[in-house]
């Protein structure tokens, strides 16, 4: 099927609000950030009314103070995910102090507290498993911290990797990392990063995302939380799952970090085919993959940065198929058949290149983030981050076919993100979130030629121990690439309120999203010949 190119501008709006019965407010944002909530009782079991509690983020000095209500409730959001933290509740010459306190992401931990008998310090090493089930939670949902992303192992340095702690998903294509939410087609997942649908939107790749891998490193990634049956009102794009990230941001401490992977086929396990019945070994290739990570401060508990940049490398899609002498499985074509075919085009006016697979696939990352604690009250922050792929492609090969150069293409793809965040407590009741985004995706193929796509099928006897039946050369540019352009522009605005009633929350906001696709795809433009027979060359030479 062939398209003629076209735009589409396409806008989403929700207004949405919600009332949560629960006794604590949940986590404020769209499943950015992390709060604490809790009640603080007296020595008699009586809530304590106006008691000060202070919530610190120990690496970064940022301090929220808020104040408990007459039922002694007391609600912190917009806090960032990680720690540690320190919790201090204080009322007259009573004091309560709690230590080390990791927040994980998209969720509000519980904190109770009673005070009397004098100051008390507790030093929060873990948590129980009934905390899944707290009364802020919304609904079943998988979180993954730093800690777990810093010791689990991912060979693809992958999103989808980490997320598959979660037993509701699984890996249902390896090659193509793709995976499914409860059995259902893996493009109604939704994968976001900092708020933002980091999805392919065009719903090409069967991995969910615009380029290979995530397009934010995953050194940069702070924690991870994978929902399927969250009912928050804030989430929304998926039916499938929602893979949900948060990047890393800068301290008091200047830290970073170097990294290198290696890995190739001596590296890699045999490959068990059932027809026939044998294992292979697997084919020649190298993947390398290098970065580095750095934030601290720009000003003292005031300002940070984080910066991260990866790449990576691979020839892990050279083709297996080759001219009779290449060294790789004969398809049948003799190298003088390849000089033939080059003489008759050349004799036309046109080159059509040589026999060549070289190539390696790279993705390069770049990621800046600031970050501002404004005041107690008001937090900011600011992250770019851009993706830049370019995958050598090797169109035609197989048993019985393989191309020439000039039918090789290399697709180019960039993506582009600017995300900024306002978080914001104007009361002790009330607070608010603030989400401006935007994101720009091109890909377009680099062709080695300005041509139609030729072929030329043999159909004489292969020679012995090579393909049965007729050989395809072609050259030319490949057939779905005269005209081909995919570029899309998505911006989002993203609003909400949280406002706590008491034992009541009332979560609100609105949502718009706004899509500009640009799509052209045009098969056979440039025209597409076949010339068959026991001398092809000489047909295209005649």
């Amino acid at each position: 099927m062939s398209l003629a190119p076209w735009n589409l501008s396409c806008t989403r709006t929700a207004v949405a609000a919600a009332v949560a019965i629960v006794v604590a407010a949940p986590a404020l944002a769209q499943n950015t950030t992390s709060g604490i909530n809790g009640t603080v009782t007296g020595a008699d079991g009586k809530p304590v009314a106006s008691a000060t509690v202070t919530i610190r983020h120990e690496e970064s000095g940022s301090t929220n103070t808020v104040v408990t209500d007459a039922e002694g409730r007391y609600t912190a959001r917009g806090l960032r995910t990680g720690g540690p933290y320190t919790l201090t509740i204080s009322k007259g010459a009573l004091t309560d102090k709690r230590e080390g306190l990791f927040l994980a992401l998209a969720e509000s931990q519980s904190q109770d507290v009673q005070l009397g008998g004098g100051t008390q310090v507790i030093t929060v090493t873990g948590r129980s498993a009934s905390d899944r089930f707290a009364r802020s939670s919304m609904g079943s949902s998988t979180s993954i911290g730093a800690r777990e992303l810093s010791t689990q192992a991912s060979i693809n340095r992958s999103l989808q990797d980490y997320a598959r702690a979660d037993p509701r998903l699984s890996q249902t294509d390896k090659d193509r990392s793709e995976i499914s939410a409860a059995g259902q087609n893996s493009r109604y997942n939704s994968i976001t990063i900092d708020g933002v649908r980091v999805n392919d939107t065009f719903g090409l790749e069967a991995n969910g995302l615009p380029t290979v891998k995530q397009p934010i490193s995953i050194d940069a990634i702070q924690a991870v939380q994978v929902n399927i049956s969250n009912y928050d009102v804030t989430q929304q794009g998926y039916t499938g799952a929602n893979i949900n990230a948060v990047t890393k941001s800068g301290t008091n401490e200047f830290k970073g970090s170097l990294s290198y992977v290696f890995r190739n086929n001596d590296l890699s396990g045999q490959r068990f085919f059932a027809r026939p019945d044998r294992f292979q070994e697997p084919p020649v290739f190298k993947d390398t993959t290098m970065g580095f990570t750095l934030g601290g401060p720009i000003v003292k508990d005031k300002l940070f940065f984080f910066a991260a940049y990866e790449e990576l490398k691979s020839n892990r899609n050279t083709p297996l198929f080759g001219p009779i002498g290449a060294g790789l499985t004969d398809v049948g074509i003799t190298q003088a058949e390849i000089v033939a075919a080059q003489a008759a085009a050349a004799g036309r006016g046109f080159n059509i290149g040589t026999f060549s697979t070289t190539g390696d696939l790279t993705v390069k990352d770049t990621l800046l983030k600031l970050d501002w604690n404004i005041s107690d009250d008001h937090r900011a922050n600011l992250r770019y981050s851009k993706t830049e792929e370019a995958q050598p492609i090797f169109p035609g090969f197989s048993s019985t076919t393989f191309s020439l150069s000039s039918r090789n293409f290399v697709t180019a793809k960039t993506v582009e993100s600017l995300v900024a965040q306002v978080f914001s407590d104007w009361t002790a009741r009330f607070s608010t979130e603030v989400k401006v985004s935007k994101r720009d995706y091109l890909s377009v193929p680099l062709t080695n030629a300005d041509l139609p796509e030729i072929q030329l099928v043999y159909t004489t006897p292969a020679p012995a121990g090579t393909a049965t039946g007729n050989r395809t050369l072609r050259f030319g540019t490949e057939e779905t690439r005269h005209f081909n352009r995919l570029e899309t522009e998505t911006t989002n605005v993203f609003a909400g309120g949280n406002w706590t009633l008491g034992a009541h929350a009332l979560k609100f906001g609105v949502d718009l999203e706004k899509n500009v696709i640009f799509n052209a795809f045009v098969r056979r433009a440039k025209g597409q010949y076949t010339f068959q027979g026991a001398d092809p060359a000489a047909l295209l030479a005649a």
